[in-house]
């Protein structure tokens, strides 16, 4: 027999062995799969933070109970003022210069919520007697911005949006009214081209108002039923063409100015989306979080991102604390030493940190 007949002989003989016996081939190992995100709790529990902002390298926390910083390269967060203060918002006229919209913690009067000015970055706070209203006649600020192009500042109380071009001393009404019935509007955007600005909140009867303003002419718009009330509008975003409205119930989106919009979120149940993060470095990648009306219980912290501009999303729940108040109440998405970062605070849980993939 030849060489070769011999060895292909051996061969089938192994593989009909192989085939015959009682032990099972070898498996390859699992492989795991890694989370895509990485969490990680900053402190601040307790605590209710409003809104989130990047002042050059540093993060600023506005909560119920005063100004937090972040600053680089660190993970644990320093009050810089404002403590028994809850903030409603935060302009930043320079890098030393800032504004902000304060009220007593727990008091919930709007003509106790005012003005507090800092020329030190937050070292030393003043309070400041600028009426916003006419007339000698204040109410309530629940959103501010300031735009250094024109140096003007806007604002929003209960039904109103103003601009002062002198930092508040004197106030002209834009759109809406003064001392409007209607609970507080603390949505204001004002658009990357500086056109238009978007704002809204809630009316007189717990239904969600949205409104755009075209500061060329004046021309407005008003939005209503785009979220099932009640509802609540808290933030606008924008990325290229499309505008994000985040509320009670979801999260809205149009492409054409308001002609039409599309319900991102059709499932959400009245459960409050207070904003969305828009990653410039992956187009179409959105994130966002919410959370469940409860004030006193704690609840799942669950992220979710879509990769193609909110048609379809994913979710992750954080496995790490049980008990948890993980109900998400501002989001910011920064760069910080070649790495994206998503800060998420908390509903009376803190600050999280979350690496992304």
């Amino acid at each position: 027999m030849k060489l070769r007949n011999v060895l292909l002989w051996l061969l089938c003989w192994f593989a009909l062995s192989g085939c015959n016996s009682d032990t099972a081939p070898l498996q390859p190992p699992p492989v795991s799969t890694p989370e895509p995100f990485e969490f990680t709790h900053q402190g601040l529990s307790g605590l209710i933070i409003k809104r989130l902002y990047q002042q050059q390298d540093n993060i600023l926390a506005l909560t119920n109970n005063g100004l937090y910083q972040q600053q680089p390269q660190q993970n644990s967060w320093q009050l810089i003022g404002l403590e028994g203060y809850e903030l409603q918002d935060l302009a930043m006229i320079t890098d030393q210069h800032w504004l902000a919209a304060v009220n007593l913690q727990n008091d919930t009067e709007s003509a106790g919520i005012h003005l507090q000015e800092s020329f030190d970055a937050g070292d030393s706070w003043l309070e400041v007697s600028r009426p916003f209203g006419e007339n000698g006649e204040h109410e309530g600020i629940y959103a501010l911005h300031y735009d250094p192009l024109q140096q003007r500042l806007y604002a929003t109380g209960h039904g109103v949006l103003a601009q002062s071009d002198n930092l508040g001393i004197s106030w002209q009404k834009l759109q809406g009214d003064w001392n409007m019935l209607a609970q507080p509007n603390s949505a204001l955007a004002l658009t990357p081209e500086r056109s238009q600005i978007w704002w809204g909140g809630q009316g007189a009867i717990e239904n969600g108002v949205l409104f755009s303003y075209r500061l060329a002419d004046g021309h407005t718009q008003a939005f209503s039923e785009l979220l099932p009330d009640p509802s609540v509008y808290y933030n606008v975003r924008f990325a290229n063409n499309a505008v994000y409205a985040c509320g009670e119930g979801g999260i809205v989106m149009t492409t054409n100015n308001g002609a039409s919009w599309t319900s991102l979120l059709p499932e959400a149940n009245h459960r409050f989306y207070f904003d969305v993060a828009i990653d410039p470095n992956r187009n179409g990648r959105l994130y966002t979080a919410g959370w469940n009306k409860s004030f006193s219980e704690p609840q799942p912290l669950i992220l979710q991102w879509s990769d193609d501009a909110g048609q379809s999303w994913q979710s992750l729940q954080y496995q790490g604390v049980a008990d948890l108040f993980g109900g998400v109440r501002s989001m910011l998405l920064v760069q910080q030493q070649q790495q994206s970062y998503l800060y998420l605070g908390l509903y009376k849980g803190g600050m999280m940190k979350v690496r992304l993939e």
